[in-house]
This record gives structure tokens, sequence and C-alpha cells, in this order.
């Protein structure tokens, strides 16, 4: 065989090897490409993870296990604390109490089973039925079921139907503060956040997060900024988005902001999760350094 030849049979040998190569099927047991996967956070620093949800109002079942879902996929990415909206499960339809449960009902019970073997937290919007009263409230859900309640303390006013909250629902009549990873939060629900004294009370409490579930067409970072800046607090926002029982679009604006204003995180318009690595810790220093909350005289505003 000339060299020419041989030379050309090597090729045609060496394609078809090349070839075959590229068919072999995948193997369980073959290496596992070099992908990115979620890390923890650094130490000393809280995940908040900020779900936006598209639920269909009433369908109650459905919301549920769409928001167990997003929980789920928060928890593989380490989140610390997961937020949901107001009134996650059945929104403001006519029909509102006879969808509502108790604040250690069905639906914490199946967060809480999600969430066991983890040190993580949820804090969802429940239409909360106790006894004979009914409230909107932000109920926070470990690995041992429901940790505390929160009941909106300022019900809106001007509406008709189910979102006059008032022939609905009682008011809740005091703050609630909880932990996480040993920080000192507060929370609060959409009408509540519109009174800037809501935010200030947190901050002298000594809150260093506060969360914020809404339930209306929009609630982003704009609205937030202000109320940070004169605070010095990190705040997740969360709003629901798609269509509400009118037919009217909500756009979310879902935010999680930093102690100094700063966007850290947002989501407008669409299903998602965001997520924000906070860092707790430097929050007292700097509300110190606050000229808009330092000086203010508290013995004069009663």
């Amino acid at each position: 065989m000339t060299n020419a030849k041989s030379s050309r049979l090597r090729s045609v040998i060496a394609a078809i090897c090349a070839t075959v190569t590229m068919m072999v099927p995948f193997s369980a047991s073959a290496a596992e490409p070099n992908v990115d996967k979620p890390q923890k956070p650094e130490n000393g620093k809280v995940r908040i993870a900020v779900v936006q949800q598209d639920s269909v109002p009433g369908a109650v079942e459905e919301n549920r296990a769409k928001a167990i879902r997003f929980a789920r996929e928060a928890l593989r990415n380490h989140a610390d604390i997961i937020l949901f909206h107001e009134a996650l499960l059945v929104g403001y339809v006519p029909n509102i109490l006879e969808l509502a449960e108790p604040a250690d009902g069905r639906t914490t019970r199946a967060f809480q089973e999600i969430l066991k073997g983890t040190e993580s937290l949820v804090l969802y919007g429940l239409v909360e039925r106790d006894g004979e009263d009914y409230h909107t409230s932000a109920v926070l859900v470990d690995s041992d079921g429901a940790t505390a309640c929160y009941r909106k303390t300022h019900l809106w006013w001007r509406a008709e139907g189910a979102r006059h909250e008032p022939t609905f629902f009682r008011a809740g009549e005091e703050l609630v503060t909880f932990k996480v990873k040993g920080h000192k939060c507060g929370v609060m629900i959409c009408y509540d956040g519109d009174f800037p004294e809501m935010t200030r009370a947190y901050a002298n409490l000594e809150c260093v997060m506060l969360f914020w579930l809404n339930n209306r067409g929009s609630r982003g970072h704009g609205e937030v900024h202000p109320l940070v800046r004169a605070n010095t607090m990190i705040m997740a926002t969360c709003c629901c988005c798609g269509k509400n029982e009118a037919g009217n679009e909500c756009r979310g604006g879902s935010n999680i902001t930093d102690k100094d204003g700063s966007l850290m995180a947002e989501i407008w318009d669409k299903e998602g999760i965001i997520y924000a690595d906070v860092d707790p810790s430097t929050v007292p220093d700097a509300r110190k350094q606050n000229p808009w909350y330092r000086g203010q005289r508290q013995d004069l505003y009663r």
C-alpha cells in the first residue's frame, strides 16, 4: 500500500471512530458536565427568596400546589426565608370567607412538611379563620408548624366587594416580630405599609429586616425606597401577578431592597422567584448614622 493510500485509510478510520464516539448514549456513570450548582449563602448572610405567583382567585387547591412547588425550588436554592403575597390561596372573591382556614390548617401543614429537616422559614398570606372571626394574615411556618401569625392592622376601606376589608375582617391589634437566623424581623400587609409610621415602628423595635406582603396591581421598588431610606432596614416586598378577581392585570413588582435603599432584585409581569443574600448585622450601625432616623422626636409624635 502506498503512503498516500495508507494516510487516507487512517483518516477514514479516525473519522469513523469519532462518529461512533459521538453516538454513544449517555451513561449514568459518565462524569457530570461542569455546571454551576446553587451554593449556600456566605456565613452571616441571609438568603431571602421572594415568590411572585400568579394565583387564580378562589382556586385554593391549585394555588396551594403551585406555592409548594415554588417553595421546593427556593429550598433547593438554599433560601433561609421564602416570602409569598397576601391572600395567596384565595384572592378577593365574593365567597372569600368560605375559603378561609385556620393559621395551623392544611396550607401551613403542607409547608411544614417540606420544611422538615431544614432551618428555613415560609411566610405567606392567609385568609384566616379564628373561631367566628376572620383576618387577612401572614403566617410564619417552620419545620414545627406555625410559629407566628400577624393580622393586618390597617384594613383597606376604599373599595367594594371583598376588597372592602372592614366588612369581612377584624383588624389585628399588635405588631409581630420574629427571628431569621438570629436577626429580628417585622411583617406588614399591603395597606399597612402606606402608613410610614408602620415601618418606623418596626425600626424602633430594632428590627433589621421587614417583610411586606401585598395583593394589588403592583408594589415596586419606587414605593419601598423612601421607607428604607428613612429607617435603614432591609425590605423584602411581595406582590401577586396575573389577573385578579375583576379580570384586571397585576404587574407585581416584587423586590428586595438593601438597607441603603439600593435595589437588589425585582420582578415584573411574570411569575418567578427572586433572591438576594443580605447581611442584617450591618443594619444597626448604619441606622445610627441615618439623619432621617436618628433625629426623630418620638416624645412629640403623639
